[in-house]
């Protein structure tokens, strides 16, 4: 046989073929080969924030099961679907076309882990005295698409039976995998027990007018929450947006969205990403609330009620139109350490503010580095606090970084109400190379920006307090005005940067009646008397007490005005599940006029006659917060994910790629030995 002569030239030959087949399905993307992947599995679920079915909300009801709700059962018209003791559970994926009144029932969907569901609302009324209205048990993705004019309802109990809470279904709707709203028309979701929607996996809406009426968050979702061109209204009794998950993320590419919540109206335990959209928020506790970032690329905000504005441990402000009214500060990048190394992030708890009342909300810091900024570099920043006490229109534990934008902020003249705050104490600095600032606020504490400015900065310290409304100008050496702004709430201090501001120019600073000439001899000056800073002249600054960690589970765990914690399901010995202890009330100093003087061996007494006010020593640390506890399953659930990741590198194309090499490789070296002459 003459093919036994060339037989090992032959297997060399399919060998090296093999290889570099594998070589180049192996590196095939940075040679240019494009991969195509299934954009809606679950594995590659981040690739694209929002693919094209996720964006696809036209009606198509081609092929699509019928389903009929009628009262107390359904007819299902098709494959895919029957009907069990009232509800209607969903095996196969496909599209499943739903309409009319289910008085007390569901609609499950319990497919293959890789099945694509479309469920197509044309007008559905579902109530569900016991468990989610819509729940995903397994399917790979489920798309709920709501029709063009069409009204739908969903509704829930008070209390859910025994197999809804032991499979963690906290929700009108319930997925334990990735789901996506999109449509055109209206959905209403009033939520008896917790959740309005409760995802365990992604949460995407790219469509439909929703409202939602929840006793806890609107929306919770696991791993991500990201919304496209909806208009969402909520109303909630915890937190309004909430993305439990640590490395989780929510993101608003467009929309328009009202939330009112008595927690946080926007909570995440990871980044805030917000590219544009019409979002106004009312909140009893904070506006916006990351454990790591926020990032406000555009889109208009106006957050009018609120704690705090905007907290995370690093705020980013790069666009956009934003407002808020807050009680306590405006923006609060809360990471890195206080004056005593203590983690930062102070709340209600302070001297005179209601604890019974306030929502205590944990400052997690989850970065690696002690980093933390507020960095504005575009957009309209407006900051407005109308009652302040204690409080910062920008306050951050770090850095204070502005390059652009136009920033306004207006704070009541007394006590420690600095319009600009930084960790100075912790090696922080305020930098500002471009924007256009004026912030008014109190003298007490006032400190002004690092002189390694780019941008020319005044801090001016009046000898009185200016009321609210009087015009602020700043003329240039020709009487030209470059810089304005009437502060509605009375003020002794204000910064004022422009880029038309020079070093070596003459400028005036016209504050009412009052003016002041003055040269700008380097990038940052102080006209008055100077602020106490940080450590006040020998008085430190006092702060609210600690805000005690937050619990997710508010029916068992209760913080109460003393500083004790109940929870209803704690072993004895064990850590409260309401989410740790509030810190100790700021510290006391007299009111105006009321300094005692010591001489830095003594502490200086009060005679007990005089109420102490603002300022004073900082109040104990806050609580630590335990919501991100792990059961064991959990933990058991993590491990075996980070295992997972280790073990799946490469996509399923190219395992196969790799096992028919392989394969062939094997083939090659026995059909050799085969053949081979001795």
């Amino acid at each position: 046989m003459s093919t036994d002569k060339h037989i090992d030239r032959i297997c060399i030959i399919i060998t090296l073929i093999a290889l570099l087949v594998t070589v180049l399905f192996m590196n095939g993307e940075k040679l240019g080969i494009e991969r195509i992947v299934d954009a809606d599995a679950e594995k590659y679920s981040d690739l694209d924030q929002f693919t094209a079915n996720d964006q696809n909300g036209e009606w198509d009801t081609t092929g699509a099961t019928v389903i009929t709700l009628n009262g107390e059962s359904a007819s299902v018209s098709g494959n895919g679907a029957y009907v069990n003791n009232g509800s209607v559970v969903i095996t196969n994926a496909g599209k499943y076309l739903l309409s009319g009144t289910l008085t007390d029932g569901n609609i499950s969907v319990d497919a293959y882990i890789s099945s694509k569901v479309w469920l197509l609302l044309d007008g559905v009324n579902i109530t569900s005295s016991d468990n989610a209205a819509i729940r995903v048990e397994e399917a790979d993705k489920v798309f709920l698409t709501l029709a063009e004019g069409s009204e739908n309802f969903l509704s829930t109990g008070e209390t859910f039976s025994d197999t809804a809470i032991a499979d963690g279904t906290n929700g009108a709707i319930y997925a334990h995998d990735d789901l996506t709203i999109n449509g055109t028309g209206a959905l209403t979701i009033v939520s008896g027990y917790k959740h309005g929607i409760d995802a365990n996996d992604d949460l995407i809406i790219t469509g439909g007018t929703i409202n939602i009426t929840a006793p806890l968050d609107g929306l919770h979702a696991n791993d991500s929450l990201r919304i496209m061109n909806a208009d969402l209204t909520i109303d909630a009794g915890d937190d309004g947006l909430m993305v439990a998950k640590e490395n989780g993320y929510l993101h608003i590419e467009s929309g328009t969205i009202n939330i009112k919540a008595d927690g946080d109206a926007i909570h995440t335990a990871g980044d805030i990403t917000i590219d544009s959209g019409s979002i106004a928020l009312s909140a009893g506790d904070d506006g916006i609330h990351s454990d790591t970032n926020v990032l406000i690329n555009d889109g208009v905000l106006l957050i009018s009620e609120c704690y705090e504005g905007i907290e995370a441990v690093t705020i980013d402000i790069a666009g956009g139109d934003i407002t808020i009214y807050p009680s306590d500060d405006g923006l609060n990048a809360n990471g890195g350490s206080d004056m005593f190394g203590m983690p930062g992030g102070f709340g209600p708890g302070a001297l005179g503010q209601n604890t019974e009342t306030a929502t205590p909300t944990p400052t997690v810091e989850t970065q690696e580095d002690d980093s933390t900024w507020v960095r504005i570099s575009g957009g309209n920043l407006t900051i407005i606090n109308e009652n302040a006490r204690d409080a910062d229109g920008i306050d951050s534990n770090g850095d204070l970084i502005i390059t652009g934008g136009t920033i306004r902020v207006s704070l009541p003249g007394g006590g420690t109400n600095n319009a600009i705050d930084y960790g100075s104490e912790s090696g922080g600095k305020a930098t500002i190379s471009g924007g256009n600032l004026v912030a008014a606020g109190g003298s007490m504490m006032s400190e002004n920006f690092d002189e390694s400015s780019e941008q020319p900065v005044i801090m001016y310290n009046l000898t009185e307090t200016v009321e609210g409304g009087t015009e602020v100008l700043v003329l240039d050496a020709e009487g030209n005005e470059i810089l304005s702004y009437t502060p509605p709430q009375s003020f002794n201090s204000i910064f004022l940067s422009c880029p038309e501001m020079k070093v070596g120019e003459t400028y005036t600073v016209i504050i009412g009646e009052t003016e002041e000439e003055l040269t700008m001899d380097s990038d940052a000056i102080t006209l008055g008397s100077a602020g106490m800073g940080s450590f006040g002249g020998g008085f430190f600054r006092g702060g609210g007490g600690g805000r005690g960690g937050r619990s997710r589970d508010w029916e068992t765990a209760t913080v109460t005005p003393d500083g004790s914690t109940t929870d209803s399901t704690a072993e004895p010995g064990e850590m409260p599940k309401g989410g740790g202890f509030p810190g100790g009330p700021g510290g006391m100093m007299p009111p105006d006029g009321q300094m005692p003087t010591f001489d830095g061996t003594e502490m200086p007494e009060f005679d007990g006659t005089i109420m102490p006010q603002d300022g004073g020593f900082p109040g104990g640390p806050g609580g630590m917060g335990f919501d991100q506890r792990q059961t064991a399953e959990e933990e058991e659930e993590t491990a075996a994910v980070s295992t997972a990741k280790s073990l799946s590198e490469f996509s399923p194309e190219t395992w196969i790629l790799l096992g028919t090499s392989f394969a062939t490789i094997l083939a090659a070296i026995l059909f050799a030995l085969k053949f081979k002459r001795f």
